[in-house]
């Protein structure tokens, strides 16, 4: 039973995932973890339920903090100023094991969003002028495949290749508005779904340590190499990638750590007028603890704060994320 509880909270160390100043950069982070199937590992199937809270209100450039006022005075005359971005999103996963080498995980979000960015009409903000947008609905789905190409002794590499799906909604209502005679727009970037279809591909490596009670180290690693979607807006390619391990304080109790990056390329809009994602790069640090409830179920929490970032263009960005879930393993 002991070493049925390490290997799901091991699994689960290794599990955590798998968005010119003149313009709102509208994307929305998400929370770049090391991924592998959220304690899948310790049985045939499984299925996780996660909540993240992402709220991007810090103003940023470059490579460091910023204000408001800094932006406006940057910004052209009626450009956009993104001001806050709020996502709460609760994403279904599901692991199933093909084979002795293959496993597929489905990846489905719903998601509520609240976005607001300023039109520079004056040189100094005036709340007049804001445009909030309130949504929510189903965001795109993800199956990424597994494959086990090297397992050895205390070391072992896995493969990942997959596609993000346009199952996201595409459009929400006055999405387009007129901001005193000039056209306000919610980017698709800031939409539940891009409606585009993307590739992933990736790759886990992991190691055992030699300290009693420690979890495997594992080094992720997976780009999204993205096309045109909604309007043939097209997000800028992503990269994750992220070192994890953990200890196991007591049987049913395991300590988490993650360091991870983020890099983000610049959306590229169909029309050059149009307001685009500003390409961005991050680092994290994400402590969390897991706990076995009992045979096959597990619950935990992450906190992710961020420790360094650098934006091409005045944006922007979340201090922190944070994730709660369960996820439930069976079958042998």
């Amino acid at each position: 039973m002991r070493a049925i509880r390490f290997a799901m909270a091991a699994a689960l160390a290794v599990a955590c995932v798998v968005p010119s100043v003149a313009r709102a950069t509208c994307g929305a982070e998400s929370c770049p973890l090391v991924r592998s199937g959220m304690g899948a590992d310790a049985g045939r199937f499984s299925f996780d339920l996660r909540f993240q809270e992402v709220t991007q209100d810090r103003f940023w450039n470059a490579g460091g903090e910023s204000s408001l006022e800094e932006t406006i005075a940057d910004a052209e005359q009626h450009g956009e100023v993104e001001l806050f971005t709020r996502t709460r999103s609760w994403v279904a996963e599901v692991r199933a094991s093909l084979t002795d080498r293959l496993s597929a995980v489905a990846t489905l979000p719903y998601l509520h969003r609240e976005h607001r960015h300023w039109l520079r009409h004056t040189p100094a903000f005036n709340p007049m002028f804001v445009d909030v947008w309130k949504y929510q609905g189903l965001g795109d789905a993800m199956v990424l495949g597994h494959f086990a190409a090297v397992r050895g002794e205390g070391a072992s590499l896995t493969l990942q290749a997959g596609v993000k799906l346009p199952t996201g909604r595409r459009h929400v209502p006055d999405e387009a508005r007129d901001n005193f005679g000039f056209e306000s727009t919610l980017e698709p970037a800031a939409r539940p779904g891009t409606g585009s279809t993307d590739w992933l591909v990736g790759a886990i490596g992991s190691r055992a340590l030699p300290w009693r009670r420690t979890l495997p180290l594992t080094a992720s690693v997976l780009a999204r190499l993205n096309t045109k979607g909604t309007d043939d807006y097209r997000v800028g390619n992503e990269l994750q990638a992220g070192l994890a391990s953990g200890w196991a304080a007591h049987e049913r109790l395991t300590l988490l750590g993650q360091v991870n990056f983020a890099g983000h390329g610049k959306d590229v809009s169909a029309e050059a007028s149009e307001a685009s994602h500003s390409g961005m790069r991050a680092l994290f640090v994400t402590p969390g603890l897991s706990v076995a409830v009992s045979h096959g179920l597990v619950v935990y929490g992450l906190y992710q704060a961020r420790v360094w970032g650098h934006t091409d263009e005045a944006t922007v960005v979340a201090r922190d994320h944070v994730m709660v879930g369960t996820a439930y393993a069976f079958g042998h």
